[in-house]
């Protein structure tokens, strides 16, 4: 019974008190983490009651359990919370950002693994680290997060240094955050790291070593800020896992693509944008040292390497993407371009390489079907702007379906490629200056049925427009054919296409109506060029429901009849209806805002000059010669603002096309139809009245032709005003007085006609003036006088009388003169052999010449002293007037 006891009880009661403990530590640490799990959720109120959330993204977040809310995700063992992903979800629109200040109590959330406040607006509070004690953080996203540019990248003092503690960390995104400096050091224990993104900022320095210690490191974004210096190329050799490089849009220099054993292990490589130079894989290896290059994507266009193309390009198996245009690269392209076999399977052939874009360099030699035969993935080809001879078998069939093609200003005629023939996904295609002399293709309309960007402009296309876009083309974007031969009238298809933009058929023999069906869906159209065709009849009032016009070119056609008035109210920037027969008055314009070229030259318009032109701000250019228009030039004229002195707009060229831009190199609209820039040209019509002294003012004024009018009065005395002025023609007009002599400081004037008027007095002489010698400039003018006239001005007769008067007084003092200049050509020889007889006695005689530099000794000596007590005394006297002055 004892035994039984001791054997039997001992054993239930030690169990019993073995499952008592048992709960009471259970319960202690439930206690415990439901404790703590509240003391989260807690942290989370307070962060989202310093928010703003004008989405109302956060609805969500009420309630006991946290981990139901939006954005929170929690672990299903211990319910802590590991992810919190505020990440906007509206791609930064301003209604979804969350805003106001990030509350520390995040720092509560010691279990958080995954965080993402990026696209949102928020604002951290000064003197506090709202990430210090996130240690178990491995991912964080702060892209677009604010701006943090006054606080340096991990510099201690600034509240992002609490990232250097979060050790965890294998994925640090700070994208468009506008960071400053990339010098700082990096904490060992940034070693983790796997994923690094620090695009889109403003670092403006080197890369800094600390860089090449990231071992693990397998993703690096640079791009788009402002990099310089040499790219160490020891971070690819050190970093055995980096499989993404981009470096693009940076001012990075070096020869970082001369190697090829540098690629063994990187997948995605990309450098534009950049001053990278040298020769493009100049390895003396014939192979990679790993034997093949996992390379899917190699993008270092817009650079400075130079070198020929490497044979070596059938090494790259995985090649996807490949782009080196707008390099200097030259010499032909290798046959190995078209070997890149990845996988063969029984007789077929499977690429990977998608894009080539080898455009805008110096390659030359002949292109064949042999250079593209394997590329069976082949989706985009783009060879353009090089010396390249294409030469592919008419009867040859592509084994890819192309999509984009572009080979401009290559020799791609004189036949239409007829290997496109067979092609039905072509959505870009840019042969424009090719040497193409055919007959359009009548499959071409059928091959162009899924088309968004057509180019064959610039080259010798015969036959009817019909072939080309007679089809509906609902993709249609863009769409250039000018400077050929077609013929025809414009297809009404192209009404069809709601998603059209550009528009130019200029150039061609096309005839007949302009099409009357413009409709308010084409919503997209802003260019329309149809000049220098035989098109006739009126402007179809349909023009005006093409609300987003912004260019209309006519010019040179045989269209006629009065404006359509609500045509004028466009927001149109460029109009070009010259050289058409267009009558009636000018009527009045919309948007004073908007016009900056205006062209109606050679029509038939009368009436007068409508004042409403004055109020043109933006206007650069206005042409209304050769009409009937009558009336005073408006004295209103110097409000064209754009050609005032403090203008911001300047020229350059981009591409095809000049271009206006302001200082800050924002694009404006293309002017290449036009002969000048700030030009203002009302000649040959029937104008009176005298010059507005307001056109003065326009100071950046190029041209100003008011030729063959009525025009009364004197030149302004103030014309010197237009200090940018190149051509000034004011002939065929009944202007009076004297030339005013300011006209001579014109310094850029090459053009200037005066003749045919009632002008009278010298013609003023210096500067550029003086180098226009023609006399036609002047002629019809009976008063004028002087160079480069032959008629001598009465001033200019008393001056000759003079020179007669002195000319006997000169030959008297020319016999003196004779005698002086005898003394002076003795003189000369006479110094000369003293100063060598005294040389040799000191060099003969060693006594003498020991005495003569030590006498030179000492005076050098005595004026070196009198030059330093000399200093001396200015300077005291300096400081005397600069104490007297302060205290005055």
């Amino acid at each position: 019974m004892t035994s039984y006891f001791y054997f039997g009880l001992v054993p239930t009661l030690l169990c019993v008190l073995f499952v008592i403990q048992a709960l009471k530590f259970s319960h202690s640490k439930t206690l415990t983490n439901v404790s703590y799990i509240g003391i989260e959720r807690e942290a989370l109120l307070k962060f989202k009651r310093n928010l703003t959330d004008p989405s109302k993204r956060l609805r969500s977040w009420i309630g006991e359990s946290c981990c139901k809310w939006e954005g929170v995700e929690c672990s299903k063992k211990t319910s802590h919370v590991l992810k919190l992903d505020l990440r906007n979800p509206c791609d930064g629109l301003e209604d979804c950002k969350l805003g106001g200040k990030i509350h520390p109590t995040l720092n509560e959330l010691k279990y958080l693994k995954y965080l993402d406040l990026s696209f949102n607006d928020f604002a951290t509070q000064k003197n506090q680290e709202p990430f210090a004690s996130l240690r178990k953080l491995e991912y964080f996203n702060l892209s677009f997060y604010l701006d943090l540019s006054y606080v340096p990248l991990f510099n201690p003092k600034g509240w992002l240094s609490p990232i250097n503690m979060l050790s965890s960390l294998e994925f640090l995104i700070l994208r468009g955050c506008d960071l400053e400096d990339a010098s700082a050091s990096l904490p060992v224990n940034f070693t983790s790291l796997r994923f690094l993104d620090l695009s889109q900022n403003s670092m403006n320095s080197s890369i800094p070593p600390w860089f090449q210690n990231l071992s693990k490191l397998e993703h690096l974004d640079l791009s788009d800020n402002d990099l310089q210096g040499i790219f160490p190329t020891v971070i690819l050799e050190n970093s055995q896992w980096l499989r993404f490089l981009d470096i693009s849009s940076n001012r990075m220099e070096g020869t970082l693509l001369k190697n090829l054993s540098n690629f063994c292990n990187l997948q995605v490589l990309s450098l534009h944008s950049n001053e990278f130079s040298g020769r493009i894989f100049d390895s003396k290896d014939s192979a990679l040292n790993c034997g093949r290059s996992n390379l899917k994507t190699i993008d270092v266009y817009n650079n400075g390497f130079s070198g020929h193309l490497p044979n070596q390009l059938g090494n790259f198996k995985d090649l996807e993407f490949f782009d080196l245009s707008r390099n200097l690269i030259s010499g032909p392209i290798p046959t190995t371009m078209g070997q890149l076999l990845s996988l063969r399977v029984l007789n077929f052939s499977f690429n990977k390489l998608k894009v080539i874009d080898i455009g805008n360099n110096q390659l030359d030699g002949i292109v064949s079907q042999i250079h593209f035969a394997n590329l069976t993935s082949l989706s985009v080809l783009n060879i353009y702007s090089n010396g390249l001879v294409i030469n592919i078998n008419a009867s040859w069939v592509p084994p890819f379906q192309i999509q984009e093609v572009h080979m401009s200003s290559c020799k791609v005629g004189p036949e239409f490629p007829n290997w496109l023939r067979t092609r039905k996904k072509v959505s870009t295609l840019d042969m424009s200056n090719a040497s193409i002399s055919d007959e359009v293709p009548h499959w071409l309309s059928d091959v162009l049925l899924n088309i968004e960007q057509l180019d064959l402009s610039s080259n010798m296309l015969r036959g009817n427009i019909y072939r080309i876009i007679g089809k509906k083309m609902p993709l249609l974007t863009q769409v250039s054919l000018s400077r050929n031969n077609l013929s025809g009238e414009i297809p009404n298809s192209l009404c069809m296409s709601d998603q059209l933009s550009f528009l130019d058929l200029s150039k061609n023999q096309l005839l007949g109506r302009l099409p009357r069906c413009w409709r308010k869906s084409q919503a997209f159209l802003e260019w329309i060029s149809l000049g220098d065709n035989k098109l006739n009849g009126r402007l179809p009032g349909s023009l005006c429901h093409l609300e987003q016009l912004r260019v209309l070119g006519l010019h040179g056609n045989g269209l006629n009849g009065v404006l359509p008035k609500c045509l004028l109210k466009l927001d149109l920037i460029i109009l070009d209806l010259s050289d058409n027969e267009f009558t009636s008055k000018i009527p009045l314009l919309g948007n004073p805002k908007s016009f900056e070229i205006i062209d109606l030259g050679r029509n038939y318009f009368a009436g007068n000059i409508p004042l409403q032109l004055c109020h043109l701000a933006n206007l650069q250019y206005l042409s209304l010669k050769h009409n009937n228009l009558s009336g005073g030039i408006p004295y209103c004229f110097n409000n064209f603002s754009r050609l005032w002195a403090n203008s911001t707009l300047y020229f350059r060229s981009i591409g095809r096309f000049p271009i206006m831009v302001d200082r800050k190199g924002a694009s404006m609209e293309f002017t290449g139809m036009l002969p000048y820039l700030f030009s203002i040209d009302l000649s040959s019509n029937a104008l009176d009245g005298q010059i507005p002294e307001g056109l003065m003012r326009l100071t950046r004024l190029q041209n100003l032709n008011l030729s063959q009018n009525k025009l009364v009065g004197e030149i302004p005395s103030d014309i010197s005003n237009l200090k940018d002025l190149i051509s000034l023609d004011l002939s065929n007009n009944k202007l009076s007085g004297e030339i005013p002599p300011s006209i001579s400081n014109l310094d850029f004037l090459s053009h200037l006609d005066l003749s045919y008027n009632n002008l009278s007095g010298p013609i003023p002489l210096g500067n550029r003036l003086g180098t226009l010698g023609d006399q036609s400039i002047y002629c019809g003018n009976d008063g004028l006088c002087g160079h480069p006239l032959l008629k001598v001005c009465p001033r200019d007769e008393l001056d000759v009388g003079r020179q007669d008067d002195h000319k006997l007084s000169e030959d008297e003092s020319n016999e003196h003169d004779t005698i002086i200049v005898w003394f002076y050509l003795g003189f000369g020889p006479g110094f000369a052999v003293a100063v060598m007889g005294f040389c040799a006695m000191l060099h003969l005689k060693e006594s003498w010449r020991i005495s003569y530099f030590r006498v030179v000794d000492r005076i050098i000596e005595k004026l070196s002293t009198l030059r330093m007590v000399t200093m001396l005394w200015f300077k005291r006297a300096f400081q005397f007037q600069l104490r007297e002055s302060m205290f005055i």
